[in-house]
């Protein structure tokens, strides 16, 4: 019985120190939400739910005007215009796309969404500094000079070793409803 109370005892220290600060899963804890019915209309957006390798970013503006931008392409849309519009909860915005490499153990090709925000500045410093695009389908910090490969999954491809960006899940009808959540 004493033997039994001391391989529980030592299960139980495992199991905690498991379960620290510094851990993260596939998807987010922060909550995220958005809903978006006119993706047809919204070209940047369109382009990266349907074309491999392509990306968009969301955001909201202080006008309650959402933007839809890519590398090549951007465009705005009155919040109001949008009858669907509920909520947009996330930490800096989205950034959303197909990705151009299947997922461990999926024969697909899956859509994606990232918080906008750089992770390991928001977690490690509590800074919420946006990402900016780039070519090839990577995401860029100017504040702590992280690369992030939105292809692989959000993880960092170069300068110091980090957290992988938030991740979302997300949603798309192929033809005009995509809901992001977590």
């Amino acid at each position: 019985m004493r033997h039994k109370m001391i391989l529980l005892a030592v299960a139980m220290l495992l199991l905690g120190a498991c379960s620290s600060d510094d851990s993260y899963t596939a998807y987010s804890r922060y909550k995220a939400s958005f809903t978006y019915d006119r993706v047809m209309t919204t070209t940047p957006l369109k382009n990266a739910l349907t074309g491999p390798g392509e990306f968009c970013t969301i955001t909201l503006t202080t006008q309650k005007r959402l933007v839809f931008q890519s590398l090549t392409l951007s465009q705005e849309v009155d919040v109001t215009a949008s009858a669907v519009y509920q909520r947009f909860t996330c930490l800096g915005g989205f950034i959303v796309g197909m990705a151009n490499v299947p997922e461990m153990n999926a024969d697909w090709l899956g859509l994606v969404c990232f918080d906008l925000v750089c992770s390991n500045c928001h977690h490690n410093d509590a800074i919420n500094r946006n990402l900016t695009l780039q070519e090839g389908g990577f995401a860029y910090c100017s504040r702590c000079k992280r690369k992030y490969n939105l292809n692989g999954q959000g993880i960092v491809v170069d300068g110091e070793t980090g957290r992988p960006l938030e991740r979302y899940h997300i949603t798309y009808d192929q033809m005009n409803r995509m809901v992001i959540s977590n």
